[in-house]
């Protein structure tokens, strides 16, 4: 439960922080789009779209151990 909060509190900051890479994090992992079916999606081509998606990837990382170190 703790963990599910933490990922819910940090995909929740990225909402704040970058609002076009969120909506590339929602369609990904909550539609189950692929990254072209993503890129396409949100207007971007699949270069950004994969900068994108390794950006979220390592900062949601990043801020998951944060929250473990609090």
């Amino acid at each position: 439960p703790d963990q599910l909060l933490a990922i819910d509190e940090a995909i929740e900051k990225l909402q704040r922080d970058d609002a076009e890479v969120f909506e590339l994090v929602r369609l990904r992992y909550f539609a189950g789009l692929s990254i072209p079916q993503a890129a396409a999606a949100i207007g971007v081509s699949n270069a950004t779209a994969y900068r994108y998606w390794n950006y979220a990837r390592a900062w949601l990382h990043s801020e998951l151990l944060s929250c473990d170190e609090r």
